[in-house]
């Protein structure tokens, strides 16, 4: 977005004087504007690029450098999405404490001499964001292949499902919404009975299948039922998949 909004401010003032483009660069902007400002009511947008490892804090360093509150707000609010929903808690001391109380032992010198010696101080619990943010820098061609990999999976076991969660949102609803209005495909008159995971999983594939997203599959299959999938839509109907309750 940000991208998108350099471009029409530099044609703002490229094409300040043309009486026909400029009310059309001056609507286009404020259009990408409102949208850019929709993106304060959640921290998924600056988390995704935070989460992605070749940009992290560094992309709005840069890009907002002239607006520092709009950083310190939102680096606020993505430590606060990971700390509420997706941070490993700790057990407190405090717990442990009363669960020592509900419990008393019975004192005598010994347990006295060891509760003076004893260390007070509980191991840190390791950050996997501040670990995470404070690591250098890495470029990379696939962000979500990159959190999946072993060495992120077990590095970062619960800091991968959030970027994983926040990566996953598309961009617009545009693809959602065709894959919903796909569905009356799929829902005919013969095939109402299907449950509502078993639609959901049936769309998956199909989706899948339509953009080579399905790594198990072989090439050659892939192929064959990507022409079916296609075959079938173009007929109003669609051919892969199979009418499980025609014999009910």
């Amino acid at each position: 977005m940000d991208f998108l909004l350099s471009k029409f401010e530099a044609a703002q003032i490229e094409y300040a004087d043309v009486a026909f483009m400029a009310p059309c660069i001056d609507a286009g902007w404020a259009k990408l504007d409102a949208y850019y400002t929709l993106t304060e009511r959640s921290s998924a947008y600056v988390g995704a690029i935070v989460l992605s490892p070749h940009r992290k804090w560094h992309y709005f360093d840069t890009a907002w450098e002239e607006h520092p509150e709009w950083i310190e707000s939102n680096k606020t609010a993505v430590e606060d999405l990971w700390k509420s929903r997706y941070a490993p808690v700790a057990k407190s001391a405090e717990s442990s404490a009363q669960s020592l109380v509900e419990k008393p032992l019975a004192k005598n010198s010994f347990l006295a001499w060891e509760d003076e010696h004893e260390d007070s101080e509980l191991p840190t619990l390791f950050d996997e964001y501040q670990n995470y943010i404070s690591a250098p820098r890495i470029k990379v061609k696939d962000v979500r292949r990159w959190w999946l990999e072993d060495t992120q999976q077990t590095l970062y076991p619960n800091l991968s499902k959030m970027a994983l969660d926040l990566l996953s949102i598309p961009a617009m609803s545009a693809e959602p919404e065709r894959l919903f209005s796909d569905t009356k495909i799929t829902l005919q008159d013969r095939r109402n009975r299907l449950g509502i995971d078993i639609i959901e999983a049936i769309e998956c594939i199909k989706s899948w299948s339509k953009t080579h997203n399905l790594a198990w599959v072989d090439d050659a299959e892939l192929v064959l039922d990507t022409a079916i999938i296609g075959e079938g839509e173009q007929k109003g109907t669609s051919n892969i998949i199979p009418d499980i309750t025609s014999n009910r």
